[in-house]
């Protein structure tokens, strides 16, 4: 995120290499997986909230039963 913060406030060159590194990172897991498109998304799309809630220190035991990250 930072680097995209770093695009808009005009350095295009780090905005190019995130782009690039994403890109990277995403066809790696692509690869990896053997999986569709859509079974790629759906791999980013669930690893997004587990982020989200390491970056703000959730304890685990609060997230709730059936949520796709207590597995």
């Amino acid at each position: 995120m930072r680097g995209y913060a770093a695009e808009a406030q005009g350095d295009g060159l780090i905005g190019e290499i995130v782009r690039a590194g994403w890109r990277r990172i995403r066809e790696a897991v692509h690869l990896s997986l053997g999986a569709d498109t859509y079974e790629t998304a759906k791999f980013f799309a669930c690893g997004m909230p587990g982020d989200t809630l390491a970056a703000i220190s959730l304890p685990p035991r609060t997230r709730g039963q059936g949520s796709v990250l207590d597995a």
